[in-house]
């Protein structure tokens, strides 16, 4: 969604990105560009893309939780674009292994070091029960009193509970800091592809 096209809604006639498997239920905040938008296009009219609003907003949002700052260029473009097939099959799922996860983004082009770096932004976050169920009752590389916490708030059967969250970032979910990694090292990963 850099390019913004996972803001693009389903029309009659247009397909797009936020109702993919990976997005479904789970991105939120739609309401906060629209509004963004709609106050920039009353100053500034057609000057402002969505993909700036975008890159700014999590900039500013990395900010207010406590972490650092970077100067952001502006001058992207909307996309008019959006590809329900390319979210489905590109973003990484939250069961994938390690071998998976290497694979997935060394074929978007990132190294290693990329996919650890990007994935230090589940130190902000939740994720559905669905997302993690089986990690809590399946596996055996989860610090069990942490599952058993888990546990309470999503039940072991599919359908009850689905939509209940929880955090990615067991210890600060609302700081951005490097939490999200020592949690990982005492087996506090919430997700599979995370641990």
């Amino acid at each position: 969604g850099c390019d913004a096209s996972v803001l693009l809604a389903d029309t009659a006639t247009f397909t797009g990105e936020q109702n993919a498997l990976p997005n479904k239920n789970s991105l939120r905040g739609f309401d906060v560009i629209d509004s963004i938008k709609t106050q920039l296009e009353g100053m500034c009219k057609q000057t402002v893309s969505c993909a700036d609003i975008l890159a700014v907003a999590a900039r500013d949002s990395v900010v207010a939780l406590g972490g650092p700052s970077w100067t952001v260029g502006l001058g992207r473009r909307d996309s008019t674009t959006a590809s329900t097939d390319l979210a489905n099959n590109d973003l990484p799922p939250p069961f994938f292994d390690l071998e998976n996860l290497v694979k997935a983004f060394g074929d978007k082009g990132f190294s290693v070091t990329d996919m650890v770096a990007l994935s230090g932004a589940h130190t902000i976050g939740q994720a559905q029960c669905t997302t993690f169920r089986d990690r809590i009752y399946n596996e055996t590389n989860i610090n069990s009193g942490y599952a058993a916490s888990l546990r309470a708030n999503c039940p072991r059967t599919a359908g009850t509970g689905d939509r209940n969250l929880a955090a990615l970032d067991t210890s600060s979910p609302y700081t951005f800091d490097n939490a999200y990694f020592t949690n990982l090292l005492s087996q506090k990963g919430l997700l599979h592809s995370d641990q």
